[in-house]
């Protein structure tokens, strides 16, 4: 229910007119949902428990949206370091690195926002994008966050360290741990694919290596379950007198 409720209540990714389609079992949340919906000027409708089966085997919860499609709002790396100047908190930075699985977009862009990163940056290409999934696996997050789409993170990188932002890369092979790097400052984490890493090109670019030290006997960590630690370890650095 999160994607569609916080749909409606930010009036960004989705619009103002919409149909809700209910099924028959109404718990609290989809009442709210449905009070939410009357509230935005959105029709609703209640149909018969299988009128979901239409739609094949696709999860639900009772409750779907017909929305109005509109673009996603990019925003620009140098127009975000202009914004945040005025803060005082140092920028943070996610950079994605060929990570094409939607789930793990998603739930990278839950914990971004959870962090109050400052924007999520990926290629226009080699990279999952903003789909239906991703939105539905950030639990709307996707919304909230400011997203950076170019040509080539390089680019973006350099910018960034141009700008004084530390350009931190993960990698499990690294020789530094992320508990032993002073985050206090400006930052930016470079994370890749799980399957492939960082590119050696990006790596080359980034201003540390970092890995995160493992205590059992698997040898590696989901790239989100990854991205939530680095960031969370960094705001608890900032906020640790």
């Amino acid at each position: 229910l999160c994607p569609i409720s916080d749909a409606l209540l930010s009036m960004l990714l989705f619009v103002t007119h919409s149909n809700f389609i209910l099924g028959t079992g109404k718990t609290d949340r989809i009442r709210d949902l449905v009070e939410l919906a009357r509230l935005n000027g959105c029709q609703v409708k209640t149909v018969e428990k299988g009128f979901f089966g239409r739609f094949g085997a696709v999860l639900h919860q009772g409750v779907c949206a017909i929305l109005q499609e509109q673009r996603q709002q990019f925003e620009d790396v140098g127009d975000i370091l202009m914004r945040k100047s005025l803060e005082k908190e140092p920028v943070l930075f996610v950079i994605l690195d060929g990570i094409t699985d939607p789930g793990n977009v998603g739930a990278i862009l839950r914990s971004c926002e959870a962090a109050g990163v400052s924007a999520v940056v990926f290629q226009s290409h080699r990279s999952a994008g903003i789909t239906p999934t991703v939105v539905k696996t950030s639990s709307g997050a996707s919304q909230y966050i400011p997203l950076c789409v170019v040509p080539n993170i390089k680019h973006a990188m350099k910018t960034l360290s141009d700008n004084n932002v530390l350009i931190c890369g993960a990698d499990s092979r690294a020789g530094a741990s992320i508990w032993n790097v002073d985050l206090r400052g400006p930052v930016a984490f470079v994370l890749g694919s799980e399957g492939e890493g960082l590119r050696r090109t990006v790596k080359e670019q980034c201003d540390q290596l970092v890995n995160i030290p493992l205590y059992g006997k698997i040898d590696s960590l989901n790239v989100s379950v990854a991205t939530g630690i680095l960031l969370f370890e960094c705001k608890r650095q900032r906020h640790t007198e």
